[in-house]
């Protein structure tokens, strides 16, 4: 099953946002070439390094073939013109500084591959005052209020986890295919701008916006979703715990659950919904630490209360759904030998993508694959 067969996407990018995006696009059968500079991507020796290979740079650059052009020469940019003369997608993650001195800007674009679309990725657009400032994850959770929502006001705390160059990655990927699918019913390419300030704002608001949502409702220092503050783990007798009761119903399920039924009309009785959560919780942490982590899952599944275990890593992949699911898939790497990556999460018509092979060497597609 390859979707995406057919399309031919240049990538001139680096680190996370530009690579993950492409490789998802490889992921669904599309002929990914990606350019990088002399050296290659700095992602190639990014963390843990195993025989000269990144492991990080694996997981976002499987299924590619990789060519290096030195864009800063004239022979390298009448090749990489030459390159994307033959491509259906340009995919960059440039600094809007970088693509104009290379030439490459909109008019000359549209006027040169009137079919071309041309996904540009930046951390904070094309224009305004951080226009050509440096953007990695951590200062796109600052800027967009995450990072305060995480640790609250006081003590705002970072994500363990490039959540904003992934949320980024994934909108590109959607801009990519709705330009694609645009292109097919007007014969014209498009010139596609996405910021990883703008991606992760409009991936925040349907929550963290909850108290900002309705202009002049004046919530002083209330910057996220206040719902969500007790909202947390908590400890069993063998582990920790999540719950997530929506609605009456469920709640009172949770209470019967613990053993406190009775509490039910106190708790009815509050009018503000987020006290009443915190209350609800403040219950289940008194009595949650008298039971295993399993026990309290069998029994809050009899009362149809939303509950699971939180799991690290390696619990997390001997999950039986996980197995069932068969959500990774394992196979040889040719330095690191054999490896485990997440498959391609959709299925159509019940079959799942086939695994794209390992990410590249460095310069590997040169001369095997025809550039125009």
């Amino acid at each position: 099953m390859t979707p995406l067969a057919g399309i031919r996407v240049v990538e001139a990018a680096s680190f996370i946002s530009g690579p993950l995006a492409s490789m998802t696009l490889a992921d669904l059968g599309a002929d990914v070439i990606k350019v990088e500079r002399p050296g290659g991507d700095p992602y190639r020796r990014f963390g843990r390094v195993h025989n000269g290979r990144g492991i990080l740079f694996a997981n976002c650059n499987r299924g590619k073939q990789s060519v290096v052009i030195d864009l800063q020469s004239d022979e390298g940019q009448d090749e990489f013109r030459s390159l994307v003369g033959g491509a259906d997608v340009l995919l960059t993650n440039w600094r809007p500084t970088m693509a104009r001195g290379l030439g490459f800007d909109e008019k000359s674009v549209r006027s040169q591959w009137p079919a071309l679309v041309w996904v540009r990725v930046t951390g904070f657009g094309q224009d305004g005052p951080l226009a050509n400032a440096p953007a990695f994850d951590s200062i796109i959770q600052a800027r967009s209020g995450l990072a305060s929502a995480l640790g609250g006001q006081d003590s705002p705390m970072l994500m363990p986890s490039w959540l904003c160059d992934k949320v980024a990655a994934v909108f590109a990927v959607q801009a990519v295919l709705a330009a694609v699918v645009q292109r097919q019913s007007t014969g014209s390419g498009s010139v596609v701008d996405l910021s990883m300030l703008d991606a992760v704002a409009y991936f925040n608001s349907v929550d963290l916006l909850a108290e900002r949502t309705r202009i002049g409702d004046g919530q002083g220092s209330r910057t996220e979703n206040s719902q969500l503050r007790s909202n947390r783990p908590m400890r069993t007798k063998t582990g920790w715990l999540t719950l997530s009761p929506v609605g009456g119903r469920q709640v009172m399920g949770m209470l019967t659950a613990l053993g406190c039924p009775e509490r039910g009309p106190e708790l009815a009785a509050v009018q503000d919904q987020a006290e009443m959560v915190a209350m609800l919780y403040e219950l289940a942490e008194e009595r949650l630490k008298s039971k295993t982590t399993e026990e309290w899952i069998e029994r809050f599944a009899e009362h149809s209360v939303p509950a699971g275990p939180v799991l690290d890593m390696d619990e997390h992949l001997q999950d039986p759904q996980v197995l069932h699911n068969r959500t990774y898939v394992e196979y040889e790497d040719p330095e690191l030998g054999l490896i485990r990556q997440a498959r391609y999460p959709a299925e159509f018509d019940g079959d799942r993508l086939s695994t794209p092979a390992p990410a590249p060497g460095l310069d590997e597609g040169r001369g095997e694959r025809p550039w125009r």
